[in-house]
């Protein structure tokens, strides 16, 4: 039987022999750099031209995943999102595409999970990334990477970040959440 971490495996090693440019994100991540807690997929953000998408999804399909090229590249017009399989478990691809992305790339880090060595954004990153979208599981990480890592936090980049992405969305709902994630409400 197949478990989430032999797929944790068997993607991360295709990402690093291949070279590919990542983070993992997502539960896994959040877990490492967090609290840990339940997930049913791997979901990776990655650095890919989207006219090289087809070539990548191709060299997926004889890595032994289950690709639906068609439904793959309409889903990367579309979102710039993309869902391919192993066994039973989804693997989802973002397609790095915003400053925050591109910044949290450079910062990475690299963590040991399961015996093998990946890229994961630092507790910084990982918690902006989890505010953003705003949902609740996304901001009890957000909560359990702030708890986990209080004293060594980077607040500063945060803040800095922060008022940049709400700068952006004309909307203060992401410094909002940062402040009282902090403490300082």
């Amino acid at each position: 039987m197949i478990l989430l971490e032999d797929v944790y495996k068997k993607i991360v090693t295709f990402l690093n022999k291949e070279k590919y440019k990542y983070i993992i994100i997502g539960g896994i991540a959040a877990g490492t750099i967090g609290e840990a807690r339940a997930t049913g997929d791997v979901d990776v953000d990655i650095i890919i031209n989207r006219e090289n998408v087809a070539a990548f999804l191709d060299k997926l399909t004889k890595a032994g995943f289950r690709v639906s090229k068609r439904i793959c590249l309409k889903s990367v017009e579309q979102t710039g999102i993309f869902q391919i399989k192993f066994d039973k478990f989804d693997i989802d691809f973002l397609i790095a595409s915003t400053d925050l992305e591109m910044c949290a790339f450079k910062r990475a880090r690299i963590r040991k999970l399961y015996g093998i060595k990946a890229y994961f954004p630092t507790p910084e990153d990982m918690i902006l990334l989890k505010i953003i979208p705003g949902r609740d599981k996304d901001l009890l990480d957000a909560k359990n990477i702030v708890t986990r890592h209080k004293q060594r936090l980077d607040v500063k980049y945060l803040k800095e970040w922060a008022a940049k992405l709400c700068e952006e969305a004309e909307d203060m709902r992401i410094w909002n959440i940062l402040r009282d994630l902090l403490g300082e409400k």
